[in-house]
């Protein structure tokens, strides 16, 4: 395989190294910006997903929290505040509730099966809690229903910490 002094495969493999490495570049490298622009989107989603769920779920114990303080402080003798605060618990825990099975299939789907336990467990604090604000719908016993919000609440707080810590 002389042509006039040399081998021509001796003398041209870089050539043909770097025309085969662009070659396979070229062909792997679809997949490749493929599999970075899901991993980027999956991480953008999940940033969003946690923030909406953050934000829905810190609405709700804001709520919570300044309902009760209106009956551990005795500010309850103006009725369109407390019925304001109310109507915003409300609205707060029937988002929660409403995207309840949503929220769990995105935490399964980016933070996986641990952190689905722990969900479970501020949900069933926000369901406790819900229900320490219906017995309000009674009259009577302000003082012990109070104590019980309050305790409830501290519930929530410590299974809300726990879950973000862990997904964020």
């Amino acid at each position: 395989m002389d042509i006039i002094g040399g081998n021509i495969f001796r003398d041209n493999i870089g050539a043909w190294l770097a025309a085969t490495i662009v070659a396979l570049m070229t062909v792997f490298s679809d997949k490749l910006l493929e599999r970075i622009r899901f991993r980027l989107n999956r991480a953008d989603l999940r940033a969003k997903y946690f923030e909406e769920l953050a934000v829905d779920l810190s609405t709700y114990i804001f709520f919570a929290e300044l309902f009760c303080e209106r009956y551990q402080k005795g500010w309850t003798n103006d009725p369109d505040d407390l019925a304001s605060i109310g109507g915003e618990v409300n609205e707060a825990v029937t988002t929660l509730r409403k995207k309840e099975f949503v929220y769990r299939s995105w935490v399964h789907r980016y933070w996986g099966d641990k952190t689905v336990a722990q969900f479970t467990e501020v949900m069933a604090a926000v369901k406790a809690v819900d229900d320490a604000l219906h017995a309000y719908n009674d009259e009577g016993e302000e003082d012990r229903k109070t104590v019980a919000l309050a305790k409830e609440l501290d519930k929530l707080r410590a299974a809300a910490t726990r879950w973000m810590v862990q997904t964020s």
